[in-house]
């Protein structure tokens, strides 16, 4: 017997219990999206007909939305759809790991073999994702697919420069991007997520997909130390999207998803401390792309700014944090003219271990520790965006993977951090 609290509200399960079955359920998770979702579902429909169609499938919008403007474009967009479609809401925590949980509920409930979120901000979507994504979980060779994108910046960057190397770094295998948000699961999978205790935290919220990256890559369907779950990723190619919410939200985004991944340093602690070899994850074909462009060159002068402005609302906080080393040398940043600003990836991958320490172990306030990285990553990401101008996606793979280096050669700078921190030095002096 499944044991956990039903997310989907009465009617919807209701709908679901009338359908009984399926093999396989694609979700979307929806919050203000009428704009979008009825392209993004018409693709799902698109692709399941052509490629699919000899599966049960069943569709199911989980919306959180104030309205029903979103739940009204969904019914629409389906009217015709040659699969039964559930439309609802959910209970619990606002946010999008809670709209997945639902989903993942849904196809527990339908005992389907496989289950698909989508993102419905997506406007790259095409037909091939479905299956693309799919069909390895439906043949049993993966647990968990996550895409493997070219995703533009500035939406690229947290990938880029922190989910990406970090992950990368603290279990040992090489997922591109680990906060994508669009992944297919097993049932096996999705039942063990959707039982585990963390639906009241920023899991239900911005940071579910770190967070079953991490789970995916650490634990296993035994629950026995040195297994975990089939990971794999499969190209999509580019990554475009309209925004999740207005630029003044992104901090709480930030604060959520970033501070779900530094908890899992101290939860996961025994992975990490045993330093685990990087290895690749297997990564499957996917859809025909076009040729990559070079990547446009950016005005990162608001970036800078934010992180001089950082500097000085943060100086203090920072120096509870970061070794004085550290704290010195992104001082020195703010000499730098902003057309040649450079934030050096050794010095970025320390500032990160730095925050992962403090945040787990130290008396500071945990969410005022991320949003005081906020700056820093801004002014990061204008280096970036400095580093990858004029190449091409496969440049820029190639200097995001030379960033995610710096991470794996200071993990004993991690280690060492980690057994010497001493948190009841109230010296005012990082430590």
């Amino acid at each position: 017997m499944l044991m956990y609290e039903p997310a989907m509200r009465l009617e919807a399960r209701r709908h679901l219990k009338r359908i009984g079955s399926a093999d396989l359920v694609i979700g979307v998770p929806t919050y203000c999206n009428a704009t979008t979702v009825g392209m993004v579902l018409q693709t799902v429909l698109d692709g399941v007909t052509t490629d699919l169609g000899d599966l049960r499938v069943v569709l199911v919008n989980a919306d959180a939305g104030p309205s029903c403007r979103t739940r009204r474009a969904v019914a629409d967009a389906t009217a015709d759809a040659p699969m039964p479609v559930v439309i609802g809401g959910y209970t619990g925590k606002l946010g999008r790991g809670s709209a997945v949980r639902a989903i993942l509920q849904a196809a527990l409930d339908l005992n389907a073999r496989a289950v698909v979120a989508l993102d419905a901000h997506t406007t790259s979507i095409t037909p091939d994702w479905i299956t693309a994504m799919a069909q390895p979980v439906l043949d049993g060779q993966v647990d968990l697919m996550m895409p493997r994108y070219q995703w533009p910046l500035p939406s690229g960057g947290l990938g880029d420069l922190i989910f990406y190397p970090l992950t990368r770094t603290l279990w040992g295998h090489s997922l591109r991007q680990p906060g994508a948000g669009d992944c297919a699961l097993s049932i096996g999978l999705a039942q063990a997520v959707v039982e585990q205790d963390v639906w009241e935290t920023e899991v239900a919220a911005a940071g579910f997909e770190v967070w079953l990256s991490s789970v995916a890559l650490t634990e296993g369907p035994d629950g026995k130390a040195g297994t975990r779950w089939r990971v794999g990723q499969v190209d999509l190619g580019e990554k475009s999207y309209t925004p999740r919410t207005l630029p003044t939200h992104f901090p709480r985004l930030f604060q959520q998803a970033v501070g779900t991944l530094l908890r899992q340093v101290h939860l996961r602690r025994d992975i990490w401390q045993t330093m685990p070899p990087i290895q690749p994850l297997p990564t499957f074909p996917g859809p025909p792309t076009s040729p990559p462009e070079s990547l446009p060159i950016n005005n990162v002068t608001p970036l800078i700014d934010a992180l001089m402005v950082g500097w000085t609302e943060n100086r203090a906080f920072w120096k509870r944090i970061l070794t004085p080393t550290n704290l010195a040398r992104i001082e020195a940043l703010a000499l730098q003219p902003a057309k040649s600003f450079t934030f050096p990836p050794d010095l970025w991958a320390r500032v990160i271990l730095d925050f992962c320490v403090v945040y787990n172990k130290g008396e500071l306030d945990p969410d005022r520790i991320v949003d005081s990285l906020l700056p820093l990553y801004r002014g990061k990401l204008a280096s970036l965006w400095h580093d990858v101008a004029g190449l091409t996606p496969i440049g820029r793979d190639g200097t995001v993977a030379a960033q995610a280096v710096e991470f794996e050669v200071a993990r004993d700078y991690l280690l060492g951090r980690w057994e010497t921190y001493l948190p009841w030095i109230d010296s005012g002096e990082a430590r």
